[in-house]
């Protein structure tokens, strides 16, 4: 589905964001990029999305299905971007227009991509796969009417109500309390198991990234340092950084 090769991006005559990135994810796959602030995670994802200033210099190879789009032009990324692969943002109040009622933004996702008249079920019908128990209450809201996790839940219907074969999420879970951080990752694994959709998924967290993808990048200071099947990268961490992460994951682990 994806393939990325040698993906290097850099800004003006600063050193480069990201350096020299490889990875691949297979249809239906789920890879979990991890890093602390600064380390070229969401960069990455940007690069991928197309949605990198112009500014930025982008090397190497982003590959969807076999199409190059790097060098891409941006009319033609637009047509990609919210059908064959979207992305969810990691702050939904700002992803969200707050002048908007939730449903109206949802619909406008899906008639860009779609022909048809019936917007109102496809909205009603992804609020309800994301897990909304009022599809119709929601769609009726306005963003800052909705809890955190039910604002995560309506961005992520945005994103897949065109069934997309890639959804990269950027830290969605960052701004929830445990309980609905859960919860939302419960959604997340059964939408894409329904959907069959591949997932990037980027955090910080190395134990929310385990509960969801098969694979694990580890990224320090722009460059990838580990990756690795879950669980063999759990158990046996080769760099330093990443045995740091996962003492410090068991560590919370053990307080909780």
């Amino acid at each position: 589905m994806l393939a990325v090769e040698h993906l290097t991006v850099a800004f003006g005559r600063r050193p480069p964001a990201v350096r020299d990135i490889s990875f691949a994810i297979p249809e239906g796959g789920r890879l979990g990029i991890i890093g602390a602030s600064g380390s070229g995670k969401s960069v990455t994802a940007l690069a991928i999305m197309g949605l990198l200033p112009e500014y930025a210099r982008v090397g190497g190879s982003v590959k969807l299905g076999g199409a190059e789009l790097v060098g891409l032009p941006d009319h033609e990324y637009s047509k990609l971007r919210g059908d064959a692969l979207t992305m969810v943002f990691q702050e939904p109040m700002t992803a969200l227009d707050p002048t908007m009622r939730v449903g109206r933004q949802i619909a406008e996702a899906y008639r860009l991509h779609a022909q048809g008249s019936k917007a109102r079920d496809e909205v009603l019908r992804v609020l309800a796969a994301v897990g909304m128990p009022d599809p119709a209450r929601v769609a009726d809201s306005y963003p800052h009417e909705l809890s955190g996790g039910q604002r995560q839940r309506a961005l992520t219907a945005m994103a897949v109500i065109n069934r997309p074969g890639l959804v990269v999420f950027d830290e969605p879970t960052t701004a929830l309390d445990m309980l609905v951080q859960a919860q939302v990752l419960e959604m997340i694994d059964g939408l894409l198991r329904a959907t069959g959709a591949s997932c990037l998924f980027i955090s910080h967290d190395i134990a929310v990234v385990a509960q969801l993808c098969a694979h694990i990048l580890v990224m320090q200071d722009g460059q990838a340092v580990e990756q690795g099947e879950t669980g063999q990268l759990l158990r046996a961490p080769r760099h330093p950084y990443t045995q740091a992460l996962v003492a410090a994951a068991r560590k919370g682990a053990v307080r909780g």
